[in-house]
This record gives C-alpha cells, sequence and structure tokens, in this order.
C-alpha cells in the first residue's frame, strides 16, 4: 500500500457546483467520516482531481464530483447542514487562507478550512481481481446478514461479514455471526472474469457502506468491480469507491454450523410468524427472554412467561406442516431473521426447519433457499 497526501492548496477564484450532486457526495461519504476522537482533520471532506474524498483511515470512500480546482478540505457536517437547508441549485465555494466562503443563493457562510497538504490518502499496490458482482444482488445479500454481526465482541473475525468466494462450487457467500446465530447469502460467480478462491473478512461498518451504495444503483443494474490485497478490499462502481481495511481473525466454520438432520419443515407466512413473535414477547424479560414455539399439524403456538409480566400464548395457522416439534428461541433473534428477510422483496413465506428442543433452527428463504439462517436454541425449563 502507498500513502500520499493531497498537494497543498494555491489561491483559487473559486468553483460552483450542483448543489444537489454535491450533497449526494456527502451522504454517500459520510460512513467515511471520522465522528469523534481521533485526528480531527478526519472529521473534514477532501475535494480533490475530481472526487470528494472521507476516511477515518480504516474506510475510505471517494465520490466523483465535478471539482477540479486545488485540494480544499472542508468540515463535513456543517457542510452537510448547509446543503440540506439550502435550497438553491448551485453552491459556490470560494476558498481564502484558511477559511472557505460557501455561497448558496443569497446566503454565504464562512468555514475554517485544513491544510489539504495533511489529508491523508492512500492507494492499494497490487490489487488481485475479485467477481464483478450485480449491485442488486448483492445489496440483497448484505442486507439479509449484516444484523448478525456482534461488534462488540472480543473474537474481532465475529464485527466482520466474511465476503468468501469459492471456484469449485461457483458462488459467492456473504456471511455473518455472533456466535449465537449465523446468516449466509448465497450469489452464483459469474464468469466473466477469472478468479481465484477468497476468504476476506470486512469489516460490518465498511460492507453495510458498501451495500448502501449499491442500493443506489439497482436501478442501473451495473455492477461492483471488487478487487482486493492482503489487507484491504476495494469496491468500484460507477461514481464511487470504497477502500476498507480487512479484519485479522479466523472465522467459524461456518458451515459447519448448518446442522446435517431429518428436520420437520414448516411454511409460514413471514409477516405472521413476526407479529406472533413481537405479542409473545411482550411478557418476557432479560431474565426470562425465551418463547417456546411449538409447532403442530396445522398451528405454530408461541408461548412465554416471566413472574415479573405473567404469561402469553399466542396461535396462528402454518402454511405448511412437516410433523410436530417445540423449541425455545430468543424472540429478538427471530425478530431480526424475519426483519431481514422482508427487506428482500420476495416470496411471504418463510421455510423453518426445526428437529427438537435442544437443536438449532434454521430458517430458510428465496426460490433456491440462497438467504439461510441459523438460531441456536435456549435451553427449556
Amino acid at each position: 500500500m502507498t500513502t500520499a497526501t493531497a498537494t497543498r492548496r494555491r489561491k483559487t477564484t473559486g468553483t460552483t457546483l450542483d448543489r444537489s450532486a454535491l450533497l449526494r457526495a456527502l451522504t454517500t461519504v459520510g460512513a467515511a467520516v471520522q465522528k469523534t476522537g481521533g485526528k480531527p482533520i478526519l472529521q473534514n471532506v477532501l475535494l480533490h482531481d475530481g472526487m470528494l474524498t472521507a476516511t477515518d483511515l480504516e474506510l475510505r470512500i471517494d465520490c466523483d464530483i465535478d471539482y477540479h480546482d486545488e485540494p480544499l478540505v472542508l468540515p463535513h457536517s456543517r457542510l452537510l447542514a448547509i446543503l440540506r437547508e439550502s435550497k438553491h441549485p448551485e453552491v459556490t465555494l470560494l476558498p481564502s487562507g484558511s477559511s472557505c466562503t460557501v455561497k448558496v443563493g443569497r446566503s454565504e457562510w464562512k468555514l475554517p478550512t485544513e491544510d489539504a497538504g495533511e489529508f491523508p490518502v492512500w492507494e492499494p499496490e497490487a490489487t488481485t481481481p475479485m467477481p464483478v458482482l450485480p449491485v442488486d444482488q448483492f445489496a440483497r445479500a448484505v442486507r439479509s446478514v449484516a444484523y448478525a454481526c456482534d461488534a462488540e465482541s472480543s473474537r474481532y473475525a465475529l464485527g466482520a461479514v466474511l465476503f468468501e468466494v469459492s471456484r469449485d462450487r461457483g458462488q459467492c457467500y456473504v456471511v455473518a455471526s455472533d456466535g449465537r446465530r449465523l446468516s449466509v447469502a448465497t450469489m452464483p460467480l459469474p464468469v466473466s472474469r477469472d478468479v481465484d478462491d477468497a476468504n476476506l473478512l470486512v469489516p460490518q461498518r465498511a460492507m453495510v457502506a458498501i451495500q448502501s451504495i449499491a442500493a443506489s444503483h439497482e436501478k442501473d443494474g451495473s455492477g461492483i468491480d471488487f478487487t482486493s490485497t492482503k489487507s484491504e478490499i476495494v469496491a468500484k462502481f460507477k461514481g464511487e469507491r470504497v477502500f476498507a481495511r480487512l479484519v485479522e481473525g479466523r472465522f467459524p466454520r461456518w458451515r459447519d454450523v448448518f446442522p446435517d438432520r431429518d428436520a420437520h419443515k414448516f411454511i409460514v407466512i413471514g409477516e405472521t410468524l413476526a407479529s406472533a413473535t413481537r405479542a409473545a414477547a411482550i411478557v418476557t424479560t432479560e431474565q426470562s427472554k425465551g418463547v417456546l414455539y411449538s409447532f403442530g399439524k396445522e398451528v405454530l403456538t408461541l408461548t412465554a412467561r416471566s413472574s415479573e409480566h405473567g404469561e402469553s400464548s399466542v396461535e396462528f395457522d402454518v402454511v405448511e406442516s412437516g410433523g410436530i416439534s417445540s423449541v425455545k428461541l430468543d424472540p429478538h433473534f427471530v425478530s431480526d431473521v424475519l426483519r431481514a428477510f422482508a427487506t428482500l422483496d420476495g416470496e411471504p413465506t418463510v421455510t423453518i426447519e426445526a428437529a427438537g428442543p435442544g437443536d438449532a433452527v434454521v430458517f430458510l428463504y428465496g426460490e433456491d433457499a440462497e438467504y439461510r439462517s441459523v438460531i441456536m436454541p435456549l435451553a427449556t425449563e
């Protein structure tokens, strides 16, 4: 990796930009702006070489913008607030010494600037090609798994999303786990580029930032051009680029988490199960947080109890039943899975595989079950 700094800014006559374009760019790079602590300059953005850049040294986002004057460093939060509150179609930036006048219509603000030569930018060296993935598939995949990370865990790998490429299987996988649950999304590996197997641990925050940009491109049907080094991943879009440091560590052997067993399969309406889960959990507490899911031949009954708040029993019809089974689960985990599936705008039904009180429960979604989640059971009394 090579590290460099932007060239020093000289006197300029100012630049006029499209306000909405600059506002979109500031919003896009916001995920990479350092919020508090660290180097104060990282709470700023850099306008340079036809792009807007933000970085906190772990994540960097570039967004193309029609700026070709001398490099200019401005406070992100204040510039963003100015553009949000202003409606005039153009904004003019007039740097002068250690400040910059921002003019929007008949209003203007004088903001402090930082030395552009101190703003850190870098370019990864010797990148390895990875797949070019459709933006819609990737956005859906990350939405379906990112909630399962555990950013507070002492095991740094659990605060990351695994991005796995398997040539033999012809698949790409996006996987997240906090040790008590695991979620995985599967995408077909495009054949347009010859790539090697890869197992990259991408910080959850960086993966969500890439997903957010991907979602903004879903209507144009473009792709994400991924490359990587031993320590970084790079995602290139039409007009944006994301650079993220990878996490070091060992991710769980996630395929082993999915149990190989004979299990009962049940099909339910996802929205109905979500509502029933919330209803049954009303009486739960942190100490008595489990909900018992009792699958019958025609109905699913959810029961819960706590000494402080009483008891609940919620029942609804299942679409299809594969037998009789019961298991106690954390309702918050179930709600997280169903909320993630609901963002995928697909079929209303969810398939559940359950074997018994002590066995993990698998939730499957999609025509080919390309979205899967495992939740470990709670002990029954």
